[in-house]
């Protein structure tokens, strides 16, 4: 337009300080990336980084277009490159790529040494973060298999879908999009000429991502985990998805542990399946089907509660109501007795908490409750940080049944479970919910440098601070008993209560007496 106006068009470059310095970030992204992919594909520390891509199966072009690079082990490299084109120390740190340690000499590190990166970019092909994949040796085991960049400037979790900058005009045109959980899982497909797709972090939709895409398409298929329908999480966001207005359906992966293992033994049949893909609230209703049966009353009353929250915020009435014939074809019951079920699970009903859910963390806004949040996670990363974490879990797990916030009771009750410590292992193993939890606490490990007296005293002490918030919170309750019971004239009942209140108030003295 301005040319056709004979006008010079100049572009104002008054920048704000946050905009520049989320131009410096921007750039700082760049040249990691740079040389991550050098790495990789050029340097002799990238070869055994290297075959293991190609042993998977993706070709070098397919390396080239996503940009995946290797982090070498020794960080200095990085380091070294980036301070030579004259980035400061703290503009690195502010990208999230790099730490600086609490100990020594105060040096960076690199938060993806030693593996393989995928740079994280937005729409218009801005690399705002990383993800790094741990490569297979004697340390994997013992480090979370998956990296990602922290909360930064530039890059935003519940804001970034891996593989929309190289996917959003395929997915335009063919009016709908694949949604996977890992990025192999979305550049295995591509390879094989599946472009329509896109990835996660975890089974659950942010409303920001959904928005996003959008943007582009309102209809989703999903190949994700087969697990995540009894995910609380994920059934909420596929609830908000089908608010926005998304047809949704999901893959038939059969056997298959993911997208990327099934498009690899069979290209034809993954494509099949994805044209065959089920309507998400069929598959949610047969998931449950399978899981509970239908021959029992109680394996009826579990289905129920677990399927009738979901088709209960069904947005269409019409599709809702042929939902609700579905589910009573299944219990071979009259669709009127499922109607009537369904009422208590309408918005403003109390419905009862869904099946093999995790609960939903107080708020924390109370600071009694971020206080024990605090305590809590703390005391996980000492159960995590110990020589035996198993050994330690369930030695503890006695004095610990009434954790406050559920994410870390179930991660306590599945680390006591284990035979075995492995941090990769154990990470597959925790349902989509629970796993960010985990890798949150691993990535603060290195924070715990404790001697074997140290650890055991900080153990002892966190449990102690934790009963005894808990044994104050008790005497609270009870006290207020107390007194509506002697307006009451119950002294029977008074008197069971009065001794329950002088047992916690033993307990909470003793604690208070060990204390240092």
């Amino acid at each position: 337009m301005a040319k056709q106006a004979g006008i010079k068009l100049v572009q104002s470059e008054n920048l704000t300080k946050q905009e520049s310095q989320k131009k410096l970030l921007l750039q700082i992204n760049a040249e990691v990336s740079r040389f991550y992919h050098y790495m990789l594909i050029k340097h002799p520390l990238g070869k055994p980084a290297l075959k293991y891509v190609l042993d998977r199966g993706i070709t070098p072009q397919t390396i080239k277009h996503f940009q995946i690079g290797y982090s070498p082990e020794n960080p200095q490299l990085i380091i070294n490159y980036l301070t030579k084109k004259s980035f400061s120390q703290s503009d690195l740190i502010a990208t999230g790529t790099f730490g600086q340690s609490q100990y020594g000499a105060h040096r960076l590190y690199d938060r993806f040494q030693n593996r393989l990166v995928f740079p994280l970019s937005d729409h218009r092909d801005r690399i705002l973060g990383f993800s790094g994949r741990i490569l297979p040796g004697p340390k994997a085991d013992k480090m979370a298999k998956y990296v990602n960049s922290p909360e930064t400037e530039l890059y935003h979790k519940s804001q970034t879908l891996f593989g929309l900058n190289l996917s959003k005009e395929t997915i335009r045109q063919k009016g709908n999009c694949i949604v996977v959980e890992g990025e192999f899982d979305l550049i295995s497909p591509y390879q094989f000429g599946i472009k329509n797709i896109v990835a996660v972090k975890g089974t659950a939709f942010t409303q920001e991502q959904l928005q996003l895409l959008k943007r582009y398409t309102d209809s989703l298929i999903l190949g994700l985990d087969s697990d995540f329908a009894g995910s609380a999480a994920a059934i909420k966001s596929i609830e908000s998805a089908d608010a926005l207005g998304f047809d949704i359906k999901v893959i038939d992966l059969k056997n298959f542990k993911d997208p990327d293992e099934a498009v690899r033994a069979d290209t034809k049949a993954f494509s099949q399946s994805v044209d065959n893909a089920i309507p998400i609230w069929d598959f949610i209703i047969n998931s449950a089907v399978k899981t509970y049966g239908t021959d029992t009353p109680r394996g009826r009353k579990l289905l129920l509660s677990s399927v009738l929250p979901s088709l209960s915020k069904i947005e269409n009435s019409v599709i809702k109501s042929d939902y609700y014939r579905k589910l009573a074809n299944q219990l071979a019951t009259s669709e009127e007795a499922v109607l009537q079920e369904a009422v208590k699970y309408q918005p403003g009903a109390a419905a009862p908490t869904p099946i093999n859910s995790v609960k939903s963390d107080p708020k924390t806004s109370d600071p009694v409750s971020t206080k024990i949040e605090k305590l809590e996670e703390y005391l996980l990363l000492l159960i995590l940080s110990a020589k035996k974490p198993i050994s330690l879990s369930q030695k503890i797990k006695k004095n610990l049944e009434t954790l406050t916030f559920p994410k870390f009771q179930k991660l306590l009750n599945l680390l006591s479970a284990q035979k075995k410590f492995r941090a990769n292992n154990f990470s597959q193993i925790l349902p989509p919910e629970l796993s960010q939890v985990f890798q949150d606490l691993y990535l603060q490990l290195d924070q715990i440098k404790l001697d074997s007296r140290q650890h055991h005293h900080e153990v002892k002490k966190t449990i102690n601070q934790l009963s005894e918030i808990n044994l104050k919170s008790q005497l609270k309750q009870l006290s207020g008993k107390i007194a509506q019971l002697e307006n009451q004239g119950s002294p029977e009942s008074l008197r069971q209560v009065e001794n329950d209140y002088n047992l916690a108030l033993q307990k909470l003295s003793k604690i208070q007496s060990q204390k240092s």
